[in-house]
C-alpha cells in the first residue's frame, strides 16, 4: 500500500522511467529503431514540457525568465556554432532531433535548458555555495555530455565534420553551464520539486545502456 501511494503521489517522475525504459527497449530492437528516432522530437518535447510544468509549480523567483533566456543563449551559441565551427568545433545536426531553424533543432536549446536544470538539482544537493554549485553543475553537464557524445554519432542527432569530437566543444559545455547555473542563482531561482534531477538520472540511464548496447 505504501508503495502504491508513493507511485501515485510521483506519477510524473515515474511516467519518465517508464518512456525512456521504452526508448532503450526501442532503440535496441531493429524492428523498432527507425520509429523510436523518428519519435525523438516530440518525445524530448513531451518529456520537457512534464519537467518544467513541475518545475514551475514549485519554483520561486525568476524561473521561467531563467527558462527563457538560457534557451535563447544555448539556442543562439547553437546557430553561431554550427555556421562557423568557432564555437564546439565543426560540426551538423542530422534528421533525428527534428524540426531546425538556421540549422540547428528547435529542441536543442530546450534539451539544453533541462540538462543544466537537472545538473543544478544534483549540485544543491551538494552544496549550497552558489559558485561552488555552479561548479558542480557544469562538472556533471560535462560528465553527460562525454557519455553522450558517442551514442548522439550513432544515432545521427549530429556529425563532427573531421569525425574528431573537438576538445573545445567539451570546454564549451562547461562555460555554457557554468554561466547558466550562474544566472539561476543571480536570479535567486528556487525549484523544489525533484522531477529535474530524475530526468537527468534517467537521461544518463538511457545513453550508458545504449553507449553498452546499440549496435
Amino acid at each position: 500500500m505504501e508503495t502504491k501511494k508513493i507511485l501515485i503521489s510521483n506519477k510524473e517522475i515515474v511516467f519518465l522511467y517508464i518512456i525512456f525504459f521504452v526508448g532503450i527497449i526501442g532503440h535496441l530492437t531493429a524492428q523498432l529503431r527507425d520509429l523510436m528516432l523518428l519519435l525523438t522530437p516530440a518525445t524530448l518535447l513531451l518529456t520537457g514540457l512534464i519537467v518544467l510544468f513541475y518545475a514551475y509549480r514549485t519554483s520561486a523567483n525568476k524561473f521561467l525568465l531563467w527558462v527563457a533566456l538560457t534557451y535563447v543563449f544555448t539556442f543562439i551559441l547553437e546557430v553561431v556554432g554550427v555556421k562557423t565551427g568557432v564555437i564546439f568545433g565543426e560540426y551538423n545536426y542530422g534528421p533525428t532531433l527534428g524540426v531546425k531553424l538556421l540549422a540547428v533543432p528547435l529542441i536543442i536549446g530546450f534539451n539544453w535548458v533541462l540538462v543544466i536544470l537537472g545538473s543544478i538539482s544534483i549540485s544543491r544537493l551538494i552544496t549550497k555555495n552558489f559558485f561552488l554549485s555552479a561548479l558542480i553543475t557544469a562538472l556533471i553537464a560535462l560528465i553527460f555530455d562525454l557519455l553522450l557524445e558517442p551514442v548522439a554519432i550513432k544515432i545521427n542527432y549530429w556529425t563532427w565534420n573531421d569525425g574528431i569530437k573537438k576538445k573545445k566543444n567539451y570546454v564549451t559545455w562547461f562555460l555554457i553551464a557554468l554561466i547558466s547555473a550562474l544566472a539561476f542563482s543571480y536570479f535567486k531561482v528556487d525549484v523544489r520539486s525533484k522531477i529535474s534531477l530524475h530526468y537527468l538520472l534517467v537521461q544518463f540511464l538511457f545513453f550508458v545502456i545504449l553507449l553498452i548496447f546499440y549496435r
